[in-house]
């Protein structure tokens, strides 16, 4: 039934993906995956293993409290689900580590014919849009972060990627522009290539070079004229230190009093994200106007919660049997994510990881000839 509802739904969005090239989607593609993964955790919360649902009720437990805290304080409950989204995945991932529900087979022909429709939609996007951000479903940004860590189940399932899956993925990677797509792409290729120092390896430094500076090179035309200063990230960054600039240690740990908002002069400085100001009080902002999920976590839960949902997911992928190289790519994928956009708090994450804990393992040399090409 699951797989049934994934198929379903991402040829739907994929083949109505084609009809414009001035918006990403004529459909509201981000809320039909928010969709899916909820009708998916109301097939999967039957059962759950132990190590999971420690997570799970750490999760419930703190999001009752900030929930609690958040409502006594006037905070509109749209405004506190965006800022604690993350701990809900969690919740609803813990029902997913250690099943098995889509098969090698077909994991393997799903990454093929993804890849071919970004590919596809990227090209023409390039040719026919006058905004040369390209993108299949939403912003490239997070959904290459889907497409990666898809692309970590096909390396579980295979021990490596076939050469034509990773021709079409260093592509769509560098059609996209996306800076942290690039550095998501070096990364997780040098952790599941580069292991014995030999020839082969000399070989992959090279390829992996000629693709590092072909990132370098994207990342440099983007700075534009006005050097690092110009550059979003940094702008968030900037507010984010003015906005704790009074915090002590133990604020640092904890995060803020749920929810607080960002001051008034940062909220004033990006007035033109009108659409990220508080869904109850169009004065007020919240940190999901810092963009980057490693500044919005500190300030909303603290260092501490911040280690505490990457090392969940860590612990989810460990309950899958997820091997170390590939559990240790996924996490540089959400990590490098977080730099720039919402990572593990965003609905791409969410469907990527899914798909990466309920893959059926199979060792590579009984499903190698089924999906030769």
């Amino acid at each position: 039934m699951i797989k049934n509802s994934f198929v379903t739904v991402f040829l739907l969005l994929v083949i109505t993906s084609f009809f414009s090239f001035e918006t990403y989607h004529i459909l509201p593609a981000s809320q039909i995956f928010e969709l899916l993964v909820l009708l998916s955790f109301f097939f999967v919360a039957k059962r759950v293993s132990i190590n999971a649902f420690i997570i799970f009720i750490l999760s419930s437990v703190y999001i009752i409290y900030t929930l609690y805290v958040s409502l006594s304080f006037g905070v509109y409950p749209k405004d506190y689900f965006i800022a604690y989204k993350a701990f809900f995945y969690l919740i609803i991932l813990s029902f997913f580590a250690g099943k098995e529900l889509f098969s090698a087979d077909f994991v393997c022909k799903a990454y093929r014919f993804l890849l071919f429709a970004f590919i596809i939609k990227y090209i023409l996007w390039l040719l026919l849009a006058t905004f040369k951000r390209p993108g299949l479903f939403y912003e490239n940004n997070f959904e290459l972060m889907f497409l990666l860590l898809f692309t970590i189940a096909v390396y579980r399932v295979l021990g490596k990627l076939k050469s034509l899956d990773l021709f079409l993925l260093v592509c769509v990677v560098f059609l996209s522009g996306s800076r942290s797509g690039i550095l998501s792409l070096i990364a997780i290729l040098t952790i599941l290539y580069i292991k014995n120092f030999d020839l082969k390896t000399i070989i992959k430094l090279i390829m992996l070079s000629i693709i590092a500076l072909g990132g370098a090179a994207v990342f440099i035309s983007r700075l534009g004229d006005g050097g690092i200063e110009s550059v979003d990230r940094f702008a968030f960054l900037q507010a984010f230190v003015f906005s704790v600039i009074d915090w002590g240690v133990l604020d640092f740990l904890t995060g803020s009093k749920p929810l607080t908002a960002l001051p008034e002069s940062v909220c004033q400085t990006f007035g033109f994200y009108k659409q990220l100001f508080s869904a109850g009080d169009p004065s007020k902002c919240y940190s999901v106007i810092l963009h980057s999920y490693i500044l919005r976590a500190i300030f909303d839960q603290g260092v501490l919660g911040l280690l505490f949902i990457f090392c969940a997911v860590a612990k989810l992928l460990a309950v899958s049997n997820v091997p170390p190289r590939a559990l240790l790519a996924v996490m540089a994928i959400l990590l490098i994510n977080a730099l720039s956009v919402s990572s593990i708090s965003s609905v791409f994450a969410a469907l990527g990881l899914i798909v990466v804990l309920a893959t059926r393992y199979t060792k590579p040399e009984a499903i190698i000839e089924k999906v030769h090409i």
